[in-house]
């Protein structure tokens, strides 16, 4: 039997074409590489998706659409930018927190461990794992906590490092190192590191005792990402920032006394 071209082309055609569509329809066929973590294989909570898969290339859109987390509270817990909330990937945690004292660490397995207690799902710990204070704030906010798993997060709670651009944030480190021996001048030194400027972050407010249940009040919303600078939020918010600044050092000052 002879097929002529044409007859053979359309065959052709409609296996590569149709098997496609078919694959695509079922599944399984895929032009991207999507992050789906595995998923518990028994149990209570078989068939959803484990904490314990997240990879270290999974973004924090992955991570939301997985677990039904919003990206506001995973890109708030960890201080990630804003705007890079769905491409975030979990890896790169280890650069923002690289200046945290030695064995101390934020990183992927911080994410698994945020994620499993957020939703309620089982996680070993195996290692010890340290969280962002704002991650441990949400967590005590949303998550349903027992009183001996607040106390714990509460012992791993780190802080976000202050930005190495701060001439704030180095002034307590460099006054510790110069052993200045006139009370008098040290307690001035010490006062106008509190000091609130243009380029000191919220991150700093934190650092220096604020509580950020206070700043939260004078901002009438909740707080922005943390490494954000009071200028810059009062700027996008349009408030002006003397103002802002005042109420803030205010805060700064009754911490102080």
């Amino acid at each position: 039997m002879n097929l002529r071209s044409t007859h053979l082309a359309i065959i052709i055609f409609v296996f590569i074409f149709g098997g496609i569509a078919l694959t695509s329809a079922t599944g399984y066929w895929q032009t991207t590489n999507t992050k789906i973590p595995a998923t518990y294989k028994d149990g209570e909570f078989a068939g959803q998706a484990d904490p314990a898969d997240i990879r270290g290339s999974y973004t924090f859109g992955d991570i939301s659409n997985s677990f039904d987390i919003p990206l506001e509270d995973l890109g708030q817990a960890f201080g990630v930018d804003p705007e890079r909330y769905v491409t975030f990937q979990c890896k790169e945690l280890e650069s923002i927190y690289a200046s945290l004292e030695e064995g101390k660490e934020v990183g992927t397995a911080s994410v698994r461990y945020f994620v499993a207690l957020y939703k309620g799902l089982p996680f070993n710990l195996t290692e010890s794992i340290y969280l962002p204070e704002l991650a441990v704030d949400i967590l005590k906010e949303k998550a349903s906590l027992s009183e001996a798993e607040i106390l714990s997060l509460e012992e791993i709670a780190v802080s976000l490092p202050a930005s190495d651009n701060s001439l704030d944030s180095s002034l307590p480190e460099q006054l510790e190192h110069e052993n200045v021996e006139n009370t008098s001048t040290d307690t001035h030194e010490t006062t106008s590191a509190n000091t609130i400027k243009g380029i000191t972050t919220f991150q700093e407010l934190l650092n220096w005792g604020v509580l950020k249940e206070d700043i939260e009040k004078i901002l009438n919303d909740k707080m922005p990402n943390p490494q954000k600078n009071i200028k810059d939020y009062a700027a996008e918010k349009g408030i002006e920032f003397s103002g802002l600044k005042e109420s803030m050092q205010e805060l700064v000052d009754t911490v102080k006394s």
